[in-house]
């Protein structure tokens, strides 16, 4: 019984450990994600007409993938 239950030690081990790694990679995503609104955010306030012409063009580009759906 003993070797039993070092074996289901050692598996909470490895699921904590992988369970921390995703959680760290999920927050080093999350701080990716800010910083990419933070260059759209700054590229919107300096170049206000040129934003809204992306934004419609991939409005455009993914209503017609939509509708081919």
């Amino acid at each position: 019984m003993e070797n039993g239950g070092s074996t289901v030690s050692h598996m909470r081990q490895g699921a904590g450990d992988i369970a921390q790694d995703v959680q760290d990679r999920i927050e080093e995503l999350r701080g990716y994600a800010e910083d990419a609104g933070e260059i759209v955010r700054n590229f919107a306030r300096a170049r206000p007409v040129a934003a809204i012409a992306i934004a419609a063009g991939l409005g455009f580009v993914l209503g017609r993938l939509m509708s081919r759906t």
